[in-house]
């Protein structure tokens, strides 16, 4: 069996959620933007093709 109680690791918990939440600062927004990208079109043709159907039965 191997015995990790000596080992020492050169960041803590701490340092490396503090690396996770800068690299979502960095990631976050683009992801967001490519997400609008694929969205936003379906949402438009929904709402255009909600809006003539009512338009149509009016």
């Amino acid at each position: 069996m191997v015995d990790f109680s000596t080992v020492t690791l050169p960041f803590t918990a701490g340092d490396l959620l503090s690396a996770g939440v800068a690299l979502m600062k960095v990631v976050g927004p683009i992801v967001l933007l490519a997400l609008a990208f694929v969205v936003a079109p379906k949402v438009i043709n929904l709402i255009k093709s909600a809006l003539g159907r009512a338009g149509s039965r009016a």
